[in-house]
């Protein structure tokens, strides 16, 4: 990015980079932070939960950070193509190519034939005699 003739380019690419550079130093120390909250014995429960979530929060940052340094890399990458031969043959420097993630869910599904065999039917109901029933009620005694 030292070559990009658009000095913006350049200005918002060393700014990605200085994010990325931040963001990882970030997630180091909430890993170092959650790593000592369990090993005392886990007696702060609320601080280990805080720590999860900004651990979690400063991964999505960096993740965020290089994505937006990887868009940054392609719009730079395709202006210096056009500086470079504004009339003449364009040669890529950097050639591009694109391929959407596949999709994966979020949530395994189970198949349907699945659900309906985890099903077990419960033990068979006793049939007991009526007679037995009634056997073990006793009749009123009358004073």
């Amino acid at each position: 990015f030292y070559s990009c003739g658009n000095q913006s380019c350049k200005q918002d690419l060393l700014a990605y980079l200085e994010q990325i550079k931040l963001y990882s130093h970030q997630l180091k120390i909430c890993s170092q932070v959650k790593a000592e909250i369990q090993n005392l014995g886990g007696e702060l429960i609320m601080s280990a939960l805080d720590s999860v979530t900004s651990l979690i929060q400063a991964a999505k940052n960096l993740m965020n950070a290089v994505v937006q340094t990887v868009k940054m890399s392609y719009i730079a990458s395709t202006k210096i193509i056009k500086i470079q031969s504004p009339t003449g043959p364009r040669h890529p420097v950097v050639m591009w190519r694109m391929k959407a993630p596949e999709k994966k869910p979020l949530i395994k599904r189970e198949k349907p034939e699945e659900i309906y065999a985890a099903v077990r039917k419960g033990s068979a109901k006793k049939r007991i005699h009526p007679v037995q029933v009634m056997s073990e009620f006793r009749g009123r005694e009358i004073v």
